[in-house]
């Protein structure tokens, strides 16, 4: 019997969902050989598979020059070979989510392989939660471009991807349907829930089978002693939430004063080794993923001032390995924050309480769950994850209160978590699972509009009213003699004028009529223009150059012009889709004269970025793919610095007349 999956939304539900088994399958393979590879370049480096024996039994200089050496492994294969490689992974996902509809190239897989566990197995003080969310995810996008899955069951499947790597690096499948659905989509509607969830499972049990049915750390039994332990565990997500603000700003504070460094970028990683192995020559637990020095906390083998210590090394060592352009992950850091609080804290309350307060163990393992909710914004997500860990209900009470504390503090704090500040940095705002900032790409400028009407400052109430009543317009401008701007009002403004014209005429000018203030400048974007829009009730804005009054924009014309981008998206996700896997000139029209034509790019438009052709202000036509040839690639919706080359084939949408011109 033949199945056909493209008639309805059920059908392409059961695609993905035996998409789903495909991809955690491969996910929880991949999540093995990556172990396997950081374990292999760590016994190469090291010659150990622990750093502390290691740095105990070699040359001092040896600790210091490991890191760096792999740093500059890691360094020319990042820059040459996929630079989307470098960082902790997690925002690049976001990112391809919001831009590419989930597509993702397939050699950042192999890329962020090999780069992140060099990079770890060097020494390198990051994770392995990260680069193995990449990589599952990565794999997840080459398997729905080969089966030509749509931009929503890509979204879907890349997802799941994600939840496939966490689900089988940690043995959680649980949170890693979790981490996919908080973190990266924002949804839980049963179509995109249950592919995920399948996954995540098969991921686990494909990572059993391997390895066997292992957690990541040894956790002892803890339980809630007594009543009065809520206290220190409020205080320990208090506490937990700053230091994962502490965290936040490190990381993004030395990637800034790094990439100042007038160094090569093919060296800035082997700088970063460098002062890492300096770091780690002193206090070597910081070296690599650190689940040894979180078992020794779990364990409560750990002293008190070696924990307060590593605390802020490992901020440390993990900002000057992820801001010098190394590879890897933020979770396990997160974690190692986590374990090294709440082992610091839950000494000193069990010290002075030992009979009503747990061993500083039990404190180390709810610290984990709460540094990591409040560094990613993803409450549910550490419990859940902090749970499968243990399988023990009975420290959930205090591990859901710290996590929700310090989760809370976070956001109230710093509104960004360390994988949505990234994508902030970058001009991209992110919430749930979309871009909220559709329309910061819309500059002013190219919506003025010239249909306004003008007051002079000095023009007095009757003249105004006379004029006004009746008109078209809702609104109104008034300049100086100069055209200088001075403000704007409204028509029901004025209506309340109207009964008293006579008497108040001689002593009213439009300059007391003016509310300052409603403006845009001419070089700002549409997004402005919406946020002023929300907070007036106003029909339009004055924009402004050099002060003077050049134009207003109108209410509608940034609604239409939002709309046009979310059809312009959704044409590049969809019909797009019909264009780029042939080589022959398509046409499709879509309706009220706009259609979408695939063209030869004409020979003007070699060697030009799409900026200067300006093409969305001439013709009001928008370049929705790059097909190109050398090297075979798809661009979908290029930014406009895209440069034109020959032999690419575009894909314009846009009205029938303006495209033909």
């Amino acid at each position: 019997m033949k199945i056909d999956f493209g008639k309805n939304e059920f059908s392409e539900h059961i695609r993905l969902t035996l998409l789903a088994v495909l991809v955690g399958l491969i996910a929880g393979l991949a999540s093995v050989i990556f172990k396997k590879m950081i374990l292999l370049f760590q016994n190469q480096f090291w010659r150990a598979e622990s750093f502390i024996s290691s740095v105990s039994s070699q040359p001092w200089y040896l600790t210091i020059l490991i890191p760096a050496l792999g740093g500059l492994i890691i360094g020319p294969i990042i820059y040459y070979g996929a630079r989307e490689a470098k960082g902790h992974g997690v925002p690049e996902i976001m990112e391809s989510l919001i831009f590419r509809g989930g597509r993702i190239r397939a050699k950042t897989v192999a890329i962020k392989a090999f780069a992140s566990s060099i990079c770890i197995g060097s020494g390198g003080s990051v994770g392995r939660e990260g680069p193995i969310v990449q990589i599952s995810s990565g794999l997840a996008s080459s398997i729905g471009q080969l089966f030509r899955i749509k931009e929503r069951g890509m979204r879907t499947l890349v997802a799941a991807g994600a939840a496939a790597g966490i689900g089988g690096t940690f043995n959680a499948p649980i949170a890693g349907a979790l981490f996919a659905v908080e973190v990266l989509l924002g949804e839980f509607g049963v179509f995109s829930f249950s592919p995920i969830i399948i996954a995540s499972v098969i991921s686990t049990l494909t990572s059993r089978l391997i390895i066997g049915d292992f957690s990541a750390f040894t956790v002892p039994k803890y339980t809630l002693i007594s009543v009065w332990e809520i206290g220190p565990y409020i205080l320990l997500g208090i506490v937990s939430g700053l230091i994962a603000i502490i965290f936040i700003k490190t990381l993004y504070f030395f990637e800034d004063k790094l990439d100042r460094i007038h160094l090569h970028p093919l060296l800035k990683p082997a700088l970063g080794g460098l002062l890492v192995g300096a770091i780690g020559l002193g206090l070597p637990h910081i070296f690599g993923v650190g689940y040894g020095s979180i078992d020794a906390c779990l364990q409560n083998q750990l002293g008190f001032w070696l924990a307060f210590l590593l605390i802020f090394a490992k901020i440390l060592s993990t900002s000057l390995t992820l801001g010098s352009g190394g590879s890897g992950g933020i979770f396990a850091p997160s974690l190692f924050l986590g374990a090294m609080t709440g082992n610091f804290m839950g000494s000193i309350f069990h010290n002075y309480f030992p009979s009503s307060i747990s061993s500083p163990g039990a404190f180390s393992l709810v610290g984990m769950g709460a540094v990591v909710a409040a560094a990613t914004h993803a409450p549910m997500t550490a419990i859940i994850i902090i749970f499968e860990l243990t399988n023990d209900y009975k420290i959930i009470l205090p591990l859901m209160l710290s996590s929700i504390i310090a989760s809370f503090l976070t956001v109230g704090i710093h509104k960004e978590s360390i994988y949505t500040m990234k994508l902030k940095r970058r001009g991209i705002l992110f919430k749930e699972g979309k871009e909220v900032n559709i329309l910061r790409s819309l500059l002013v400028k190219d919506f003025i509009s010239q249909d306004y009407h003008i007051f002079m400052n000095t023009d007095h109430v009757e003249k105004i009213i006379d004029q006004a009543i009746g008109g078209k317009y809702h609104a109104f401008q008034i300049v100086d003699s100069d055209k200088n701007y001075v403000g704007c009002f409204a028509l029901n403004q004025l209506k309340k004028l109207v009964p008293k014209k006579e008497v108040l005429g001689p002593f009213i000018i439009g300059q007391d009529l003016a509310v300052p203030g409603i403006q845009l400048d001419f070089e700002g974007n549409l997004e402005q223009a919406m946020e002023i829009f929300g907070r007036e009730d106003v029909a339009e804005i004055a924009v402004l150059k050099d002060k003077q009054l050049v134009g207003v924009v109108k209410r509608k014309d940034v609604i239409e012009a939002y709309n046009h981008e979310i059809a312009k998206r959704e044409a590049a996700s969809g019909l797009v889709q019909k264009l780029k896997f042939t080589h022959e000139t398509k046409t499709i029209d879509i309706g009220k004269g706009y259609r979408i034509m695939e063209i030869d790019a004409p020979y003007s438009f070699w060697d030009k970025s799409l900026k200067e052709l300006n093409l969305k202000a001439l013709y009001r036509t928008d370049v929705l793919l790059i097909k190109r040839k050398f090297p075979p690639q798809t661009i979908t919706l290029p930014s406009a610095d895209e440069i034109i080359r020959k032999k690419d084939v575009l894909v314009l949408a846009g009205l029938a007349e303006n495209i033909k011109k």
